[in-house]
């Protein structure tokens, strides 16, 4: 067993892998801590970087609805489209600027104390965390149609990078089997941040003209005030990479870096910006970006438009047991998707579910009916959005690749805010044919993406088994392989 992992480390002209800091010519031998020492060392990374990051992501999507419902429309006199408007601009400065954060990721490690942390924590990075939180803190004093339109920019330009930011410092720790529980764990927290923020915005509407602040103001104060604490506890919680790692000895370093090379693959050709371009001519990209959105469409516009038909504070909390149940399905899927080692059975299913439920809110049912409709919908599609970003991961060659090529994806994938904001007119209350009619569609053509992708993979799999076989090995390498 450990002579075929030696061979496996090796890299295209036999030179056996070494560890980051050990100098050329120095070999070392593969590190085995056995079933138990790798369970607890998993466990211990799991604890040191998932639940911050969570709780940060957590703060990051609680600022995505329930506001409507506390009176934000009426104070601030917003007419027409102008709530629609003020929704979709926060989505144009988020996606845009997904990119940018990125690329700047692989320059300036540090910078990404923003997203996910660092021991040394530069001003810069600082000032970009207090920015997230003081913004959303900000919008609870908007007084008018023109600022809450401003504050709403200026959000997504603070909040840009971070998801596939994350994605890709993950996949700097986790070999691809293990990459997507993680990445549903830390997702999970927009499940839960649609069930907490259900609650607290419950519980904030009995402030309700406390200080002269109606509900909605409350909601963004405390959310905001909220996320600035949290980013200072992470900026001195979480590490940038293994090698700065202090709560990690060195033979659980040098163990974890063997892992994720034994199935990942992170040396890329050419100078710096063809390996960047490298990603935007990439097909898959471009496809998963594609599935991304037919995912992100209908999560948005479920998550601005619940239709439940009850008052206030009855609707806060019928989002509760909705959000939960998403959560619980989309952490157990992606478990046994990384153990089956597979990965658009998945994503299929989970889009055939959300299709159910759009059907069952498009007709003419009953409140209960559609109020089960909603479960499918949330439950269906935010399980299938972990497992889209992570199959991309999982399948781009190259560090400076897979970062750019996840914040193309996520950020091509974030324009669909705007559709979902401007789909749901006011004149199609209550039953908003039309919005659910175009998220039909959405989710019909992710499906014909997603099983053409597979197909796509298979064929390249197929031919790398067979060039293998050509020149005498016995079948291709793990890495070379693709994800399917």
């Amino acid at each position: 067993m450990l002579s075929s992992l030696q061979d496996d480390m090796s890299d295209k002209n036999g030179v056996t892998f070494c560890p980051t800091g050990v100098s050329n010519g120095q070999e070392l031998a593969l590190v085995n801590l056995g079933p138990e020492g790798e369970r607890q060392l998993w466990r211990k990374v799991d604890f040191r970087l998932v639940p911050m990051i969570s709780l940060m992501y957590l703060f990051s999507f609680m600022d995505r609805g329930n506001a409507k419902l506390e009176g934000l429309m009426t104070q601030l006199h917003l007419t027409g489209s102008q709530f629609n408007v003020a929704l979709s601009v926060f989505f144009i400065s988020y996606s845009l600027f997904e990119f940018p954060a990125n690329v700047m990721l692989q320059w300036l490690p540090g910078i990404m104390v923003s997203d996910v942390g660092s021991y040394d924590l530069p001003l810069s990075s600082l000032k970009n965390k207090f920015a997230w939180g003081t913004i959303m803190t900000l919008m609870g004093f908007v007084r008018s149609y023109p600022q809450l339109v401003a504050m709403r920019v200026l959000l997504g330009v603070a909040e840009a990078g971070f998801y596939p930011g994350v994605v890709f410092y993950l996949s700097m720790w986790y070999p691809k089997y293990k990459l997507l529980y993680r990445i549903a764990l830390f997702t999970g927290a927009a499940g839960a941040a649609g069930a907490f923020s259900g609650l607290l915005a419950y519980a904030i509407g009995f402030m309700n003209n406390l200080s002269h602040f109606e509900g909605w103001s409350w909601i963004f104060i405390i959310q905001g005030l909220a996320t600035i604490v949290v980013c200072l506890v992470a900026a001195f919680v979480l590490v940038d990479y293994l090698e700065t790692a202090k709560f990690l000895s060195t033979e659980e370093k040098r163990f974890l870096e063997q892992q994720r090379m034994l199935d990942i693959e992170d040396s890329e050709e050419g100078t710096i910006t063809q390996r960047i371009l490298s990603a935007f001519t990439d097909w898959q990209v471009w496809a998963m970006a594609f599935v991304l959105m037919s995912l992100s469409v209908p999560v948005y516009g479920i998550t601005f438009f619940l239709p439940f038909g009850y008052n206030v504070a009855i609707s806060q909390l019928l989002t509760v047991p909705v959000y939960v149940a998403a959560t619980i399905s989309m952490i157990t899927v992606a478990h046994f998707s990384d153990t089956m080692k597979i990965r658009f059975p998945f994503i299929v299913a989970s889009e055939f579910v959300g299709l159910a439920g759009y059907i069952i809110q498009i007709t003419d049912a009953s409140m209960g009916i559609k109020y089960f409709g909603t479960f499918l919908i949330v439950t269906g599609i935010y399980t299938g959005v972990p497992c889209t970003i992570g199959w991309l991961a999982n399948n781009l060659r190259g560090k400076y690749k897979r970062a750019v090529g996840g914040a193309l994806q996520v950020g091509t994938a974030n324009f669909s805010g705007i559709i979902a904001s401007n789909i749901f007119r006011t004149q199609d209350e209550p039953r908003y044919i039309l919005g659910f009619a175009i998220e039909i569609g959405f989710l019909c053509m992710g499906l014909v993406m997603t099983l053409l992708s597979a197909y796509a993979y298979h064929r390249a799999n197929t031919a790398k088994i067979a060039h293998a076989k050509r020149d005498g090995r016995s079948g291709a390498n793990a890495v070379d392989l693709y994800v399917i």
